[in-house]
């Protein structure tokens, strides 16, 4: 059975002051770093054949984290269009700033906006393209093969809708991606993928100390 395993990273700081990341690049924090040992424990008897990260340092060491926990994993193969969408001159803003401030980001994202581009940063529908590459290269290369790929919240959700062959809309409709948590996607005999699991994080909440 071909199952490919989208991982969002472990937490960073600015994850947990709840600040836009983008493409600004932070390191995990202690605590996404033990979700990343802890996910590394779930997925150790997965015998990968391909491990995938961003290259965004804490996608990378989240990766190499869990790809320690298993005998089997390949070294990490870093590729820049698993990178989250760029939000420009946002990154570094919490949210409820970019809210009282009214930079249109939050408006645009109720309206179901694909197109709209923050100053210097990127649309969805030019991050669903991106990871449409990345998509239609998995599917090439890895086309019966369990392959982990660890990114970031929505890049992950954009190739998903690709993977899925869904339309561009459809990436409204899948959200809520937990930080270290697993998503699977199942790549049929006929050639179609279909979603088995998404945003898994009961192997955390299972093990968070008292």
């Amino acid at each position: 059975m071909t199952v490919w395993h989208l991982v969002r990273h472990g937490e960073t700081q600015w994850n947990a002051e709840q600040r836009v990341q983008g493409q600004t690049d932070i390191p995990l924090n202690d605590t996404g770093r033990r979700q990343a040992a802890l996910t590394g424990k779930r997925l150790a008897g997965v015998r990968f054949r391909a491990v995938y990260a961003s290259d965004m340092s804490r996608a990378i060491e989240t990766a190499e984290i869990i790809a320690a926990a298993s005998e089997t994993a390949p070294p990490v193969v870093v590729d820049a269009r698993l990178k989250e969408v760029a939000f420009g001159a946002l990154e570094g803003m919490t949210w409820a700033q970019i809210e009282s401030e009214g930079s249109g980001l939050r408006v645009r994202q109720e309206q179901r906006d694909l197109d709209f581009r923050p100053p210097n940063g990127e649309s969805y529908r030019e991050l669903l393209d991106r990871l449409g590459g990345f998509a239609a290269a998995l599917e090439e290369r890895h086309p019966n093969d369990d392959v982990l790929v660890v990114g970031h919240g929505a890049a992950l959700r954009a190739l998903v809708v690709r993977l899925l062959r869904l339309p561009d809309e459809a990436f409204w409709a899948v959200s809520g991606h937990g930080s270290a948590g697993v998503s699977r996607v199942r790549r049929r005999r006929d050639g179609h993928a279909v979603l088995i699991g998404w945003s898994d994080v009961g192997h955390l909440e299972r093990s968070a100390p008292e």
